[in-house]
């Protein structure tokens, strides 16, 4: 216990604004390890953020100063008993930001945990993910979304010897009761970062389709757009289909939620590169929606059978007949909501274990636990 108290976490990484969905994790993961070391220890926060994602010349001047400023903070945390460090990891060139940190944290002697969040590494390879397993040494955990992305990463990378899985579904408490049943026509939701790289197009063109097909639907969106071009589709989209498209902008909280249960489906026809474990389809799952999507990173996985598209099938002909049977039999709606619900919440248990282990990484075993073992321990004869 007197180990325990000394413990210094450093935790560095982007922090909301802007929200992402690794942002969200590690805020998420922030929170849960202020709880847990409570009275225990000290979480330093280093936000790696600048304020906002696009990349450019400021961008980058700034994201560098706040790194040395990390490394700054790391050394003088080198007099602590227990160091440890928890980041998630950046994409892209990014990487090397996270490179350059994850090697500080282990010239000084703390336990490194790195997060990944990121499929683009796993499905084209990088020199750049490779020198970060290597700076970060083989001792350093690192956390993937799903077995699958685990077992792929650590071929692709020998040097991440270390690792666990984690998955999202934690931050999605299923609901307790199923959704009641909805008539009038089918509401298709979406709900992210609004751009073509998300399936924005897609899904105005799965609208038309549908109508074509004289299904009664309507599309509503909500998230920021992400660029100038992308709010002008969404414009562009709302005189064009005369009151079948909604948009709500930006949601949070409450507005959130009520999104999710105005809704009776939820698609994703996500062609971004980097996809891996989309928040936003364990919190259409917990509120019993059924999910479209295609089969990117951890998500053949997480969503059942029944709603994946394979990545090379075109996406609206695959989900055509599906949206159009639901729209007509409501029962089968809402078998599919109910099998969605009893998914989500075997992911959320599940995903309990993952947590406990994540946190025991960052700041070590948890008192009770750490207790309970000893006193087990000491009751065994012999």
């Amino acid at each position: 216990m007197e180990r325990n108290a000394r413990t210094h976490v450093v935790v560095s990484g982007r922090l909301p604004p802007p929200v992402d969905g690794m942002s969200r994790v590690t805020a998420l993961v922030l929170d849960c390890l202020r709880d847990r070391m409570r009275g225990r220890g000290r979480v330093e926060v280093a936000d790696l953020s600048p304020g906002w994602n696009g990349g450019g010349g400021a961008y980058h001047l700034r994201k560098m100063a706040r790194v040395f400023g990390t490394m700054g903070r790391l050394a003088a945390g080198v007099g602590k008993p227990d160091r440890r460090f928890y980041m998630p990891v950046d994409s892209g060139w990014g990487a090397l930001y996270t490179t350059a940190l994850a090697g500080t944290a282990r010239l000084f002697g703390y336990k490194r945990v790195l997060h990944h969040h990121s499929f683009a590494t796993i499905s084209k390879p990088t020199w750049r993910m490779r020198l970060l397993t290597r700076v970060a040494g083989t001792d350093c955990t690192h956390v993937l979304l799903c077995p699958a992305m685990q077992m792929r990463f650590q071929s692709i990378y020998p040097a991440a010897r270390s690792c666990m899985t984690m998955s999202n579904a934690i931050f999605s408490p299923p609901d307790a009761a199923p959704r009641p049943r909805r008539e009038g026509p089918l509401r298709i939701g979406h709900l992210s970062n609004l751009c073509s790289e998300k399936g924005l197009d897609t899904l105005f063109a799965l609208l038309r389709a549908l109508q074509l097909e004289g299904v009664d639907a309507k599309l509503v969106l909500a998230g920021p757009g992400l660029k100038p071009k992308d709010n002008a589709m969404i414009a562009a989209g709302l005189m064009a289909f005369d009151g079948a498209v909604e948009y709500h902008g930006p949601v949070h909280g409450e507005a959130k939620e009520a999104f999710y249960r105005d809704i009776d489906v939820f698609v994703f026809p996500t062609r971004y590169r980097n996809e891996a474990q989309p928040l936003v389809l364990f919190e259409a799952m917990a509120a019993g929606v059924p999910v479209l999507a295609y089969e990117r990173g951890c998500i053949g996985s997480d969503i059942p059978a029944e709603g994946l598209v394979p990545q090379d099938a075109d996406f609206i002909k695959s989900a055509l007949p599906i949206l159009a049977a639901w729209a007509d039999d409501r029962e089968a709606l809402a078998a599919a909501s109910a099998q969605t619900l009893t998914r989500a919440r075997v992911a959320y248990e599940t995903s309990r274990t993952g947590l406990d282990l994540l946190l025991d990484r960052i700041a070590g075993p948890h008192p009770a636990t750490a207790a309970a073992a000893v006193s087990a321990k000491r009751r065994v004869p012999g």
